[in-house]
């Protein structure tokens, strides 16, 4: 993965460390792809992008050759770190500040196409679309598993502008190598050809083209110009070759998805967002994809920025958006109990169980239980006796009544109430009298009973057992 640029400086001491004079690495054979074949294919996409080919510096190609070293000794699967501190260290810059990047590649007896298709996403992309860069570096080695590192470095000082500042050699580790001599400036750009009188392209190969570049330049992949023109995979370009190449006009040619580009992944039903990382995808370009900042994928997966991605590794991309529903209050033992079929509600006896045991599981007293079922402290339970539970689920205590208020019964002094038409209502109904009240002289009188005055006026504390309302006749 892409280490972003540091501004840190790497401390001088450590040189040695990281470049050490004796390294159980050994330098590729000439037949396999070297450092001058990895500087050519970046410098020719970078002119193809209208930029200024990058120079090579002797500093950054001693610092690239002494990492790929170090990380085929150590087979490691993941960057040093600190590459704008470690060229700086090594005297590139003359002390100023500088800025670096670098790439790396591992595998066994990759083509320089098939490690540009590696280097294909943005962030390895950089020294080729980046104009700030101006110098390059690249150094390959082989682990003793047979597998090769590849290893290319870009930078620039910083308030330089490209070819003001040259190095002069630098400082060097003991045993560290001075790369290849500098690599030819001189890049033809693939240029795209114009399809024929029948609406067929073919391109003509130019020296210092590859597989790669034509590819690139016509946005298909090698595999599609290997397959078009029945060639084998180790066939290598001759300069004059005429290569047939497909578009998405020709009959019987599906445009591919283009090696590390991210196709995103239909969200579950839930909105949860997985993503299957496929070959050359980076955690960078997937960022992009999908419009997620990194932080955010790193924290949704538990990783770190430098741990490499793995091809079928599944990477949450956006959490699910619905709320669980909070998980449901279990049910007490009483109000699991079902009925039997009498109404009633049954405990069945299990090994082990006691009265007292069984009285607790359900918080009843034990007196109670005992009384349910007619036994006494010194029973012993049978497992598979039932015992009968006077309980109601939900679990609630059977209250003991207190003594009853007596409800008096109206008696013939208790007449109906007719209110005047001037009279404020009263919300309490009247249960009328079989016999209408008797007659008195000057005066009118009638009973209430005590239960409904007691109602009536029980909020200012008086209790009556009978009122007695006199009426003035009317004058």
């Amino acid at each position: 993965m892409h280490i972003k640029h540091l501004r840190f400086f790497f401390p001088l001491l450590l040189l040695a460390a990281l470049f050490p004079p004796a390294l159980h690495a050994q330098a590729v054979p000439a037949a396999s792809v070297g450092p001058g074949d990895l500087i050519l294919a970046m410098n020719t996409l970078r002119v193809s992008n209208g930029l200024p080919a990058l120079i090579e510096d002797p500093i950054i190609d001693a610092v690239a050759q002494a990492t790929a070293e170090t990380m085929a000794a150590n087979e490691m699967s993941w960057h040093i770190g600190n590459v704008s501190g470690r060229v700086q260290a090594a005297g590139y810059g003359g002390g100023a500040t500088v800025w670096a990047t670098e790439n790396f590649a591992v595998g066994y007896n990759q083509t320089i196409d098939q490690i540009m298709i590696i280097w294909s996403d943005p962030s390895h992309m950089l020294p080729a679309v980046t104009a700030a860069y101006c110098n390059i570096g690249a150094g390959t080695a082989k682990a003793a598993n047979g597998a090769t590192y590849y290893i290319l470095q870009a930078a620039y000082v910083a308030g330089k502008s490209c070819g003001s500042y040259t190095s002069s050699g630098g400082s060097r580790a003991a045993g560290t190598k001075v790369g290849p001599p500098p690599v030819s400036q001189v890049i033809i750009p693939v240029k795209v050809a114009t399809p024929d009188a029948d609406g067929r392209l073919y391109h003509i190969v130019q020296p210092g083209q590859s597989f790669w570049a034509i590819a690139i330049a016509y946005k298909v992949t090698i595999q599609d110009i290997l397959k078009w023109n029945n060639l084998p995979s180790s066939t290598s370009l001759q300069v004059g070759e005429k290569l047939f190449i497909p578009s998405g006009s020709t009959v019987g040619y599906a445009t591919p998805t283009p090696p590390g580009m991210v196709q995103i992944s239909t969200p579950a039903a839930d909105g949860t967002v997985i993503h299957t990382v496929q070959a050359y995808q980076t955690l960078s370009s997937i960022s992009a994809a999908y419009g997620v900042s990194l932080d955010t994928i790193l924290a949704l997966n538990g990783l770190q920025v430098d741990w490499p991605l793995s091809i079928g590794q599944q990477l949450i991309i956006h959490p699910s958006n619905v709320t669980p529903s909070p998980t449901p209050r279990p049910l007490t033992p009483i109000e699991r109990l079902t009925p039997g079929s009498d109404g009633k509600y049954y405990h069945t006896v299990a090994s082990g169980e006691s009265l007292s045991s069984i009285a607790q599981l359900y918080g009843i007293r034990l007196t109670d239980l005992m009384a349910w079922n007619g036994l006494d402290g010194t029973a012993v339970l049978q497992p598979g006796k039932k015992l009968v539970l006077q309980v109601t689920p939900p679990a609630t205590l059977t209250p003991t009544r207190g003594p009853e208020t007596a409800t008096p019964t109206p008696t013939l002094e208790t007449p109906s109430i007719t209110p005047s038409p001037s009279a404020t209502p009263v919300a309490v109904a009247a249960t009328p009298s079989p016999t209408p009240p008797p007659s008195g002289p000057a005066s009118s009188s009638w009973w209430l009973p005590a239960g409904i005055v007691a109602v009536l006026l029980a909020a200012s504390g008086v209790l009556l057992s009978r009122v007695r309302i006199n009426k003035k006749p009317p004058a």
